[in-house]
């Protein structure tokens, strides 16, 4: 069969429908092209409004690193939460858990690319990120 024989609106309206379909499929798995494997970090302690220095570990099931805070730490992005331990000069070590949670990118590809693209980013581990800054409150300061 020609486009001879087919009424112009047919031939727009397929050209668009499959335009729309690779933009969908292309946009598939978007987080797991944008976001990297690793994630920076600011982390502070804070101690009546203030940042007090401490020596912290953040530990996921991709690892352990150690660092100073106030400052920054790279850690590899998980689906579940970052552990972050920290011990001042005058107090006991302070635990906090960090949520591992969803992206921009991982939320533009669920409504442009449905829950495929969706379940391609949490199989990744990349569609789900920590919070960029981190205070950590502790209570011996309240």
């Amino acid at each position: 069969m020609t486009t001879k024989n087919l009424p112009r609106r047919s031939v727009l309206s397929a050209v668009l429908t499959a335009l729309l379909g690779l933009a969908i499929g292309g946009l598939s798995g978007c987080a797991s092209l944008l976001n990297d494997d690793s994630q920076e970090l600011n982390v502070r302690v804070m101690c009546t409004g203030r940042a007090v220095p401490a020596y912290c570990r953040a530990e996921n099931t991709k690892g352990s690193w150690a660092f100073n805070a106030p400052g920054t730490v790279v850690v590899a992005g998980d689906n579940r939460g970052l552990s972050i331990t920290c011990k001042t000069q005058f107090s006991a070590p302070l635990t906090v858990t960090a949520p591992a949670l969803p992206s921009w990118e991982m939320a533009g590809n669920v409504l442009a690319g449905g829950l495929i693209g969706g379940a391609v980013d949490l199989y990744n581990k990349k569609g789900l990120r920590y919070p960029e800054n981190i205070d950590i409150s502790h209570s011996l300061c309240k």
